[in-house]
């Protein structure tokens, strides 16, 4: 007599808390380190410090810190990376009801710009390191994208279009660090339009985006210091 096969079971698999937990207690330990970094490069500049001042700043093992980072530029690396990704995160949950992606990358690049000129020490920091990935790249260039294939860019490719648009954010930040009277100037929103004139973005659709009224972005910022 053939047996049956055993039906597959329906329960669903176990949960192997041990591994969560440890997840969980490395990525706080992570970000404790990387806020106490936040503290040691405001105070000393991104090239100063070693690695016994963030070991001192956090409060830990020499080896607890070898276990997160080799070296002080990975570490640079990640605490420019946590405060645009936060930015940027923070940008993308406050324009996300905005179906039209031209409309979207104008109002995040106004929102981004805002923060620069509000925030002098984010913006010191951040021009100054400028390392991109994450959420910092992930929103502009898929809105790029869609404005691309929407027909209200008309750059060579999103690539293209989001090199344009960091590079040129990045020296704008520049800029307003060594003439901070810009700040009280229209500069930020000619940065602005001087970027979607570049993607190609109609005049028509450059006035609607100036028109949009410009939300507070939803929630505090993470910022230096």
């Amino acid at each position: 007599m053939t047996e049956k096969a055993a039906s597959p079971s329906t329960e669903p698999a176990a949960v192997n808390h041990r591994a969560v937990v440890g997840r969980n207690r490395r990525n706080k330990t992570k970000a404790r380190i990387i806020e106490a970094a936040l503290h040691v490069f405001a105070e000393k500049g991104p090239d100063a410090p070693v690695i016994d001042d963030f070991i001192k700043a956090t409060g830990i093992a020499r080896g607890t810190f070898y276990n997160y980072f080799s070296n002080t530029h990975e570490l640079l690396a990640a605490t420019s990376n946590w405060l645009t990704d936060d930015l940027a995160d923070a940008i993308e949950s406050t324009i996300l009801d905005i179906a039209d992606p031209v409309l979207r990358h104008g109002m995040g690049i106004r929102l981004w710009m805002e923060k620069a000129k509000a925030d002098r020490a984010w913006c010191g920091f951040v021009a100054t390191v400028w390392f991109q990935s994450g959420f910092a790249v992930a929103g502009p260039l898929r809105d790029i994208r869609l404005g691309i294939e929407a027909g209200g860019f008309s750059c060579p490719s999103a690539e293209c279009g989001w090199d344009m648009t960091m590079g040129t954010l990045r020296q704008a930040m520049l800029r307003l660090l060594k003439e901070p009277l810009l700040a009280r100037t229209t500069y930020t929103d000619d940065i602005v339009e001087t970027i979607l004139q570049g993607l190609g973005a109609s005049p028509a659709k450059r006035r609607e985006i100036f028109a949009y009224p410009l939300a507070a972005i939803r929630r505090p910022t993470r910022t230096m210091g």
